[in-house]
């Protein structure tokens, strides 16, 4: 069931009841024209809730925090990576590696607890480390919604921070019983590190058949970051000379090459809807590593390191309507996905080494029943997923060991609606097993035979909305989230070249549990829409990374540890039309995540953010449709590194820096549309980052304990559609 665009007609003296409510809820935006009889015509968007939901709805209307990126909104925020992609929403930051790594970052947790799905499957990346981005392009997706706070109820283990599901090109039918073609063409290039994008994507839309595909290009060059001093040796009594970056100018091996692409077919008869889908996902880039042994000046030793990512995904799919109340949605999914890293010093073009040879095969089967009106219930879904996944590594190195990982689960989330209160509620019971086998691993360092860790987890959640009025809506809810620990963290051991460190596992880990509760107003009216959101997380066994002082050959070496955490945060967004020509906009997120032993901070935290941002849109000028000027502001506050995170060695460096400084950067964009006489306009737009080149480092930048944030960007993007 999908929400198309209507028209409601209203009236001033009418008193609307609990479907007026939400339809002015669903508005984002709206647009009103007055008729001659003084009634008044609302032309709503499509803006739906369809993963995070019992039933798709308004996000304003959730229990659960969601946003939903589509349409030109979502081509304007697209990146490279989908961490680039969504952290201009509240809550949500990215772990990067210049543009080609970026991970979601969500209330404070990454990494193995946020969920990535494709359209509402699980799907695994490798994502134990820090640069280990999904395997999912922008470009071949459709729209991406965003779960944030605890959401294990549909999708298990991992998504104890949010999730995040993309929503691939649609498989849909025509409604005239005549075909339709239509497609888009992309051509984009950027400056900094002189990244070339070519993508092409299109469907064909019949009664009964449709078809749909995808590919895109990526080829990009070094970064560059503004042009600062470097100082080796660092005057050992200049704090300020000892924070001086290792690298400047253009970094080398930070290159990389990526083709990415999306086939699929559908087919519509009398008993539903059918669809068949393959994605493949190519990526071959190098990663800068830090200066030898953290005391040499760069050349000294190796630099560079070179790795090849590879990830296929096949899925058959149903939609099979039983009655007016039920229908069943089988999916049957395959995925697999390599990971090759060679050794410290051996870049991308002396091809892979075998040092880190990771690969597993996935395999997925789902059954969920949605449901309308049934007996008390307004709508709701219950199912049954198995998941199995094998896994083996052939490397030198047992960054990770093979094994087997069994997750059986089920769960019903169920919707009831009471005049201006909604009501949503759900359970779920997983039994987990997971199987680290030496048999599977080529050099296995941290046991024999095998291991085993068995789980059996209970979450549950319970929220509801009330329209306080017709504009205002009071949200909340509380959810049980678990995440089962992984083969990586149970049993890593060898040097962790991205991070410049040696990490151990633990085979004692149990998984995490945690308790989420977020309270949420939510205001929408013609011209402006806002909301506040405070939220606490209490994660009991938390996994974490502790620094046992010890270093192997000149690295430090982590070892994995547990503590009960929690997390607590706000989140403030606001939009409003000013004028007729200009609107404003603004959001600001902050989290202060905690080690409740030790009351030190939790890794990888987001500095404090502020954005600001102004569009002017004055009319059509001549030739050129809908232009507009949009200046935005991100700033961030200083963040000082938590004991034993990632690139934390960089604080005691004799260079760079693993805390950041407080900084605010600029970015510029225009844009406007161009009549190509195909029935939909060409679009042409030029987007600046950081405008006036400022020195800075990002405190989720990977890069940031030996070199800078990436310079000025130029980024030139032409959108050619065609068909109709």
């Amino acid at each position: 069931m999908r929400l198309r665009p209507v028209h409601m007609r209203w009236r001033s003296d009418a008193i609307p009841g609990t479907m007026g409510v939400l339809g002015l809820a669903m508005a984002a935006p709206l647009v009103l024209a007055q008729e001659a009889d003084g009634v008044g015509v609302m032309a709503l968007d499509e803006v739906v809730v369809e993963a995070g939901a019992p039933a798709p709805g308004s996000p304003l209307m959730q229990a659960a925090q969601i946003d939903v990126l589509q349409g030109e909104e979502k081509d304007r925020r697209e990146g490279t990576t989908l961490g680039q992609t969504l952290d201009h929403l509240p809550g949500v930051d990215t772990v990067n590696a210049g543009n080609q790594a970026g991970k979601p970052v969500i209330r404070g947790l990454s990494g193995n607890r946020v969920r990535i799905l494709s359209d509402g499957v699980g799907v695994d990346h490798q994502q134990f480390g820090t640069r280990h981005s999904p395997n999912i392009d922008p470009f071949l997706s459709e729209r991406i919604e965003v779960v944030r706070g605890a959401s294990s109820i549909l999708y298990g283990s991992d998504a104890l921070g949010g999730a995040v599901d993309v929503k691939p090109l649609p498989l849909t039918f025509s409604s005239d019983g005549s075909r339709h073609n239509r497609g888009e063409a992309l051509l984009r290039h950027a400056t900094n590190n002189n990244q070339n994008d070519i993508g092409f994507k299109g469907t064909s839309e019949g009664d009964h058949w449709s078809f749909v595909g995808g590919i895109i290009h990526r080829d990009a060059g070094d970064i560059t970051v503004p042009d600062d001093r470097t100082f080796f040796p660092p005057p050992p009594s200049d704090a300020g000379k000892r924070r001086a970056p290792a690298y400047t100018g253009s970094l080398d091996y930070t290159d990389f090459e990526q083709t990415n692409g999306q086939i699929g077919v559908g087919y519509r008869g009398d008993f539903g809807e059918l669809r068949l889908r393959y994605t493949g996902w190519r990526n071959e880039h190098n990663f800068l590593l830090p200066p030898p042994a953290g005391n040499k000046p760069p050349g000294q030793g190796p630099e560079g390191v070179g790795q090849n990512l590879e990830n296929d995904e096949l899925r058959l799919d149903a939609t099979l309507p039983v009655n007016d109340t039920w229908t069943f949605e089988p999916t049957l999914a395959w995925q697999n996905n390599l990971r090759q890293s060679n050794a410290a010093g051996v870049p991308r073009d002396n091809l892979f080494d075998g040092t880190i040879d990771i690969e597993f095969d996935q395999y997925t089967t789902r059954l969920e029943a949605r449901h309308g009106q049934l007996a008390f219930l307004d709508a709701g879904r219950v199912g049954v997923e198995y998941r199995t996944k094998q896994q083996v590594s052939r490397g030198t190195t047992q960054l990770t060991p093979g094994g087997r990982v069994n997750n059986l689960g089920v769960f019903a989330f169920e919707e009831r609606t009471l005049g201006r209160l909604t009501l949503q509620a759900g359970l779920r019971q997983d039994w987990i097993e997971t199987i680290a086998k030496s048999s599977k691993t080529a050099v296995p360092t941290s046991f024999s035979g095998s291991d085993k860790n068995d789980e059996s987890v209970t979450s549950g959640s319970f929220g509801g909305s009330y329209a306080l009025t017709n504009n205002l809506t009071l949200a909340s809810n509380i959810g049980r989230g678990f995440r089962a620990p992984t083969l990586f963290e149970l049993h890593a051991d060898g040097v962790h070249a991205g991070v410049a460190a040696v990490q151990k596992g633990n085979p004692d880990l149990d998984a995490e549990k945690s308790l989420n509760m977020d309270l949420s107003l939510r205001w929408r009216s013609n011209r402006t829409s806002a909301s506040a959101t405070v939220y606490r997380n209490a994660i009991d066994d938390y996994i974490y990374l502790q620094d046992t002082g010890n270093t192997d050959n000149g690295l430090p070496v982590f070892r994995y540890r547990q503590t009960d955490a929690v997390l607590k945060g706000v989140e403030l967004t606001a939009r409003a039309r000013v004028t007729e020509t200009l609107e404003l906009s603004t959001t600001y997120s902050a989290v202060d995540g905690e080690n409740d032993q030790t009351g030190e901070d939790l890794p990888l935290q987001p500095a404090d953010e502020l954005l600001l941002e102004g569009t002017w849109t004055p009319g059509h000028w001549g030739w050129a449709r809908d232009p507009h000027v949009r200046l935005g502001l991100r700033h961030n506050a200083s963040r000082d590194a938590a004991p034993g995170e990632p690139f934390s060695q960089f604080d005691n460096a004799p260079f760079g820096t693993a805390s950041t400084d407080a900084y605010t950067v600029a970015d510029l964009g225009v844009g406007f549309s161009v009549d190509g006489g195909t029935g939909a306009p060409m679009r042409f737009s030029l987007e600046v980052r950081n405008l006036t080149d400022k020195s800075y480092r990002d405190f989720l930048d990977t890069y940031k304990g030996y070199a800078l944030s990436p310079g000025r960007d130029v980024r030139m993007t032409v959108r050619v559609p065609f068909g109709g």
